[in-house]
Order: structure tokens, then sequence, then C-alpha cells
């Protein structure tokens, strides 16, 4: 790594927001204990960590920071809703080196938005004007993204696959990470519950989301092998 280079703020920034959220840190999370991930390291992960918060409305905030030979850092930050909310599931990634980075970032909507636009408007919509900026500079999309994944993203996917990095992309890109994440700290604020019979759709698209990212996300298998197949589900599945 060059002198010139340094690995953007990424946990630091994005804390500052999960902790407006005012969320409680989980040791346990659906019957798992969670704190072997606190400081996670093996093989290539120098070290890691992934903080699981409680927050109302919310089933978990999930945020992911690790080093691989301090040459590779990847960020994750997923934030599901409850079963009583029609809130989005946010989802931001980032593999960042020098040679490199790949970004994605997204609000997947838990509604069928063509069949229901008012979903559209109101979760949304808000995200337009950011979105239209980050268009300027990452006009494409990644041919890394497989079927299934392009299926469930948003209208407002931003997505970019860039070589090499630069302090410049490393700012803009983590400057469209906090406008996303502080549109979703609005839209929690205001959501109220919704009925139980329009949630049901809602809920069996949020964990048909769930369950393919367990199943298909690339990442699980770098993590098993650097600290093998039971901490690896574990993290998987805290994440998701």
């Amino acid at each position: 790594m060059s002198e010139q280079y340094s690995f953007p703020p990424y946990g630091e920034e994005v804390g500052k927001i999960i902790e407006q959220f005012g969320g409680t840190k989980m040791t346990h999370y659906k019957g798992m204990d969670v704190t072997p991930l606190w400081d996670l390291k093996g093989g290539p992960i120098l070290w890691s960590y992934k903080y699981l918060y409680a927050v109302p409305k919310l089933d978990k905030i999930a945020v992911t920071v690790q080093s691989f030979k301090d040459k590779l850092m990847c960020y994750a930050l997923n934030i599901w809703p409850d079963d009583e909310h029609a809130l989005p599931i946010f989802s931001s990634f980032w593999a960042e080196s020098e040679k490199g980075s790949y970004f994605i970032l997204d609000f997947y909507p838990t509604a069928d938005c063509i069949c229901d636009i008012p979903y559209l408007e109101t979760y949304l919509e808000p995200l337009e004007e950011v979105y239209t900026e980050a268009k300027k500079y990452y006009p494409g999309v990644s041919h890394r993204d497989p079927n299934w994944f392009r299926a469930m993203v948003s209208p407002y996917y931003i997505n970019a696959d860039l070589h090499p990095s630069t302090k410049e992309h490393q700012d803009r890109l983590l400057k469209f990470t906090l406008e996303y994440l502080k549109i979703y700290y609005k839209l929690w604020q205001e959501d109220k519950p919704r009925d139980p019979e329009y949630m049901k759709r809602l809920i069996e698209r949020r964990e048909a989301i769930r369950k393919n990212m367990i199943e298909k996300d690339p990442g699980g298998i770098m993590v098993e092998h650097a600290v093998g197949k039971e901490l690896a589900e574990l993290s998987i599945r805290a994440l998701f």
C-alpha cells in the first residue's frame, strides 16, 4: 500500500448516524450468540467486527468492517425492517483497495413497486436527487451482478466498479452512502405500523430476499476459508 493511499472512514462516519437510531447492541440474535463476531480474525482477516443493534420498528441493524491483510477493506451495512413496518431494506456494501472499488448501495423494496405506486412514492422517491447525482459519475451497472440479485434491486440502485481507487472516488462513494442513510433514518422516524394483511406480501418478499442472500452471497466463501464454516455461517446469518 503506497504512502498516499488510505482507507475511507466508513465505520466511523456510518457509526455516527447509526447512533442516532438509539439502538442497543445485541449479544444474541434469533437464539444465536453473536458476540464472537465482535472481534473476528483468522487467515487473511487481520481484524474485523460485526455489530447488531436492536432498534424499534426494525428487525436489526447490522454493520460490518473487515480488514484483509490491511490491503483490502470490506464494509457492509444492512438494515432490516420488522413485521409491522413497510420500510425497505437498506443495503450498503463496499470492497475497497488501492487497486479498485466495488460498491453497491440501495433500498431493496419489500413491495412490488409497479403494483404499489404509493410504496414507490413514499419510500424510494426521496432518493431521486442523490441517485441522479450518483449516476452522473457511475452510470453503468457491474456485470458481476447475477440475475437473482438484479431481480430484487430498486430503481435507485447505485453501483460502482472501478480501477484504481482514488481519494475523489472514496469521498464521493462515502457521501452517497451517508446521504442514503440519512434519508432512511428520516423515513424510519416517520414510519407507522401497517395493516397486517398488507404486510403479508411485504414480509414474504423480505424473507425471500433474506433467504437468497444467505444462500448465495459470495462473501460467505471468503469468510469460511478464513475462520471456518461455523463462524462463517454465523456471520452471514447475522448480516442477513
